[in-house]
């Protein structure tokens, strides 16, 4: 009778160094430790580059910066949400005398590109009138 069970591999891939190279791969025995509460953290004695506590901590400050951004995206968003924060013509172009000139607005405009998200209303959005 066969296991309904699946055996996940844990596995650490390294991108190629070149297009020639192959993608690198080190099979693991656990999988690496999500956040400094881990019992490997508090464990660690033999600090080396990629060991357990490095890695621990490193997850979890990647963890809480994009909880962080996540939150700094939303709270852009809901006080933004009645703004015309990108305005355009009929014809699909800019509108710079039609967007909104309040800070957040502002902000919003210069940041988007960065972080990766945008934060505007559905009524001004590009292709669509006010």
């Amino acid at each position: 009778m066969a296991s309904t069970e699946l055996a996940v591999r844990h596995v650490v891939r390294f991108n190629r160094a070149t297009w020639r190279s192959p993608r690198a791969e080190i099979s693991l025995i656990l999988p690496l430790p999500k956040n400094t509460m881990d019992p490997r953290w508090l464990a660690c004695t033999n600090h080396h580059t990629a060991c357990d506590c490095r890695e621990a901590e490193l997850a979890e400050e990647l963890n809480e910066v994009r909880v962080e951004l996540r939150h700094i995206l939303t709270v852009l968003q809901e006080e933004l949400a009645d703004h015309a924060t990108w305005a355009y013509t009929a014809d699909n172009r800019d509108d710079p005398i039609a967007q909104c000139k309040c800070f957040g607005c502002k902000i919003a405009r210069r940041i988007y590109h960065s972080i990766g998200g945008e934060v505007i209303t559905n009524g001004s959005r590009r292709g669509t009138t006010r």
